[in-house]
């Protein structure tokens, strides 16, 4: 079962750098779209815990890193987007496995996109990244929560629900009445 976890993991970090990088680029507000990969890094998180966030917000994030059009350093998305899936996982660590309310999933949705959006703004700033605006990041900011937690809305519980479904066989026994 496991293996059947990674494998769906892997998929929906797939599917979301893919949609991400040729469909939503479209739909951007001031250079700024919805982080499909960062909200499946917090899915993965709050369905499984802060390891398979950090792994996944990796992965996810250096698929973004190497995926074109890339046109920055690769290895700053995969570390913005590894920590804020820490933080994620260590929120459903907090509330001890229960399922996170829909303000929850909000807040740590808004929490994510902030973690990851100023330690990419930081690491492009140490890389002397011309594309870093410090002036606008408060305004990206907002628009990239924005579209986040309305994307959150339909990604997140699909997520959830299609990995509290694979459970190992000695889950399903004790979970059975």
């Amino acid at each position: 079962m496991i293996a059947l976890r990674i494998g769906l993991a892997a998929l929906f970090l797939m599917i979301a750098v893919t949609v991400q990088t040729s469909v939503l680029t479209n739909i951007a507000v001031a250079g700024v779209t919805c982080d499909l990969t960062l909200i499946v890094v917090i899915a993965l998180a709050l369905s499984r815990g802060s390891e398979w966030g950090a792994i996944a917000g990796f992965v996810g994030g250096l698929m973004l890193d190497i995926v074109p059009p890339a046109d920055h350093t690769a290895g700053r998305w995969a570390l913005s987007l590894a920590i804020a899936g820490y933080i994620a996982g260590l929120i459903r660590r907090e509330t001890s496995g229960s399922p996170v309310g829909p303000l929850g999933v909000a807040l740590t949705v808004v929490l994510g996109t902030a973690v990851s959006f100023f330690l990419y703004s930081a690491t492009g700033s140490l890389l002397h990244d011309p594309s870093v605006d410090w002036g606008e990041f408060g305004v990206r900011l907002g628009i990239a929560a924005g579209y986040d937690v309305v994307g959150a809305i339909v990604v997140i519980p699909l997520v959830m629900w299609i990995m509290g479904r694979v459970q190992p066989a000695r889950e399903r026994r004790r979970v059975a009445p």
